[in-house]
């Protein structure tokens, strides 16, 4: 299966420096010079880009206008492929919808959900995974059947939205406190970088819990992906063994 390059998802249809200037075009109708393309996108230099928007031009995908010096290009959206080019360039949030609503249907709900790590800060790659932290009542067996089952059939439907592995770690709301209390170096990454797709965000969560009675603490957070299994570390979070 073909995974999706998180970071620019519109690789996936249009490789090399193609995506690079479709997805700049397909965030805004205004026309842009060769030198802001380049710089907007991030990718390559000028020098390579202008064979591309010329490609582009040519097959009626990008509008060159004339302009005092040189041309200013933009999207044609009335182009037959320009919906697909839209679409592409809107996958990463497509990806967040699909999986916030995924959450939701989870059952007990969790109290959070968020995605963190490479995808959440915008470096993710073709062979990356997505890293998703769930939070759940005390009451809530993690490693019980019913709750297992859901974990892996989420993992199974991110792997057929993407192409990508989905890694969850799920933390009760006393052992989220107690992670947070023993400073573990993830936490810096949930406050900084995590995108919430569920519930409140992780620092408003965080300063909810402190103030709520306590409650039971489990000495695990279960992480689970497709075709893996945990074992627990010094800190309780379990890392993934892979399966090959």
């Amino acid at each position: 299966m073909v995974r999706v390059d998180l970071s620019s998802p519109l690789r996936s249809i249009a490789p090399g420096l193609d995506s690079a200037v479709l997805e700049v075009l397909a965030r805004t109708e205004s026309g842009l010079s060769a030198t802001q393309i380049t710089r907007l996108s991030q990718r390559g230099g000028r020098t390579g880009l202008l064979p591309v928007l010329n490609r582009l031009v040519e097959h009626g995908l990008v509008i060159a206008d004339p302009a005092n010096t040189g041309f200013m290009y933009r999207l044609n959206r009335e182009h037959v492929l320009a919906q697909t080019v839209l679409t592409g360039a809107a996958a990463r949030g497509e990806i967040l919808d699909r999986l916030s609503a995924a959450v939701r249907q989870l059952r007990p709900l969790p109290v959070h959900g968020s995605l963190y790590g490479s995808f959440a800060r915008g470096e993710a790659g073709v062979h990356s995974d997505l890293d998703l932290l769930l939070v759940i009542d005390d009451h809530v067996d993690a490693y019980e059947a019913a709750w297992t089952g859901q974990m892996l059939e989420l993992s199974d439907r991110v792997k057929a939205w993407t192409g990508n592995r989905l890694e969850t770690l799920t933390f009760p709301r006393s052992r989220l406190l107690e992670v947070v209390a023993h400073g573990e170096s993830i936490v810096d990454s949930w406050i900084s970088d995590s995108l919430t797709v569920h519930g409140p965000d992780i620092e408003r969560l965080v300063a909810t819990l402190r103030v709520a009675p306590p409650g039971r603490a489990d000495r695990t957070a279960p992480r689970s992906g497709a075709g893996s299994k945990s074992r627990r570390t010094t800190t309780g979070i379990p890392k993934q063994v892979a399966r090959e």
